[in-house]
């Protein structure tokens, strides 16, 4: 995943909603979708950028002493989450590379900064689930809806990585490819 950088404040609190019609008859493709997107974004926002590297705090996913506790997946569906679902302290992933985690990771509100792996564990796909007890607000209403003397209390993420994963996540700095915005101006109302 590419991270971004530059341009105005209004960029990281603003919301827009988009209603768009593709050009073809049919529902488009990803790629259509991606295609789509960018034109409206170079039209509507004048938005231009360009790629760079640039060294950026991270944390990077690597193997534990104790090594990697990860099953490989038999499945032939592959696909980013594989139907185990996600919650406010559960992540399960069928069929998943550790390259695609991180970009999950960092795609969430679950981590404060960009996520990279480290692993060296390549293209092999795995099959896993990551509990953990979440903190802040979110914490405080896991706690809430499972009841505080339930016994079944979660570690913290960190803990989680390591324990069931045989991953850690380690605070690091690294370069990371970034988009620059050059150029971007608030759109007009319809």
């Amino acid at each position: 995943m590419t991270f971004i950088v530059g341009g105005p404040a209004w960029l990281d609190r603003d919301r827009f909603d988009v209603t768009a019609k593709p050009d073809k008859p049919g529902k488009p493709s990803l790629a259509q979708l991606r295609d789509m997107l960018r034109k409206l974004l170079a039209e509507r926002f004048q938005l231009s950028f360009h790629h760079d590297q640039r060294e950026l705090s991270v944390y990077a996913i690597i193997r534990a002493k104790s090594g990697p506790k990860l099953t490989k997946s038999n499945s032939d569906t592959t696909g980013l989450f594989g139907g185990m679902g996600i919650g406010l302290s559960r992540l399960g992933f069928n069929n998943i590379t550790m390259a695609e985690f991180a970009t999950m990771l960092q795609g969430s509100s679950i981590m404060d900064r960009p996520v990279v792996d480290q692993t060296g564990l390549g293209a092999v796909r795995y099959d896993f689930t990551l509990k953990w007890t979440p903190v802040g607000p979110q914490a405080q209403r896991n706690e809430a809806e499972r009841g505080a003397d339930s016994g079944d209390a979660l570690p913290d993420l960190f803990t989680a990585f390591q324990e069931q994963l045989g991953l850690k996540l380690e605070p690091t700095k690294t370069l990371v490819d970034v988009l620059v915005i050059d150029r971007v101006v608030r759109p007009s109302e319809n």
